[in-house]
């Protein structure tokens, strides 16, 4: 194997180990005029799948994690969205998002709820309780890809229009160990040397 074409294997499979699968993770893609919010029932890779839509606000009432914009989901009433994902089976991937309570509310009216393929990995609510922005602190989850997945975030408890927020929604494959890079590399040079000595 030439070690320029190995070298160039590996940096490709660094940059897709870095690839972002999640359209649209920062909701920065809908244009919301600064310090505005909005209802939808769909944005751009995320559709409605409860309630009345996705809440999209531009730093009104606490400020993104990420950009601008972030989603509370609990427009009007408590809601849910999910997100379609392609995948390769079998494959790990490392999911991740921040979270934060809405400001000023207790606990009881700031849960989220994530799923992948419609499987419950964690109901997530906090106080906010004396808080003056948001306060994101990130999750993180590894999940198994089918080939076609379904990222959910669902509202729960109190239904009154007011909830917690998300941002900042990625999935990137999860890292290759050092020991692999190693290996492959390893392997890679003694074929180089092997022909260079034939």
């Amino acid at each position: 194997m030439n070690k320029y074409l190995l070298a160039l294997g590996l940096l490709s499979i660094t940059n897709l180990a870095n690839a972002n699968l999640i359209t649209n993770g920062s909701f920065e893609d809908t244009h919301q005029a600064a310090g505005t919010w909005s209802v939808y029932s769909s944005i751009n890779g995320w559709s409605t799948t409860r309630g009345d839509g996705i809440e999209i606000r531009n730093n009104v009432y606490g400020t993104a994690q990420d950009g601008v914009n972030f989603v509370e989901l609990d427009s009007n009433n408590n809601s849910a969205m999910k997100q379609i994902v392609a995948s390769t089976f079998g494959a790990s991937y490392d999911l991740s998002f921040y979270y934060s309570p809405r400001i000023d509310q207790p606990s009881s009216t700031n849960g989220i709820k994530v799923f992948w393929d419609d499987t419950l990995l964690d109901a997530i609510t906090a106080s906010g309780a004396g808080l003056s922005n948001n306060n994101w602190v990130m999750y993180t989850f590894n999940v198994i890809g089918t080939g076609s997945d379904g990222l959910k975030f669902a509202a729960f408890g109190t239904n009154d229009s007011l909830g917690g927020n998300i941002d900042n929604v990625s999935l990137t494959p999860t890292p290759i160990p050092a020991g692999i890079w190693l290996l492959a590399s390893g392997l890679g040079f003694l074929g180089f040397g092997s022909r260079k000595s034939i």
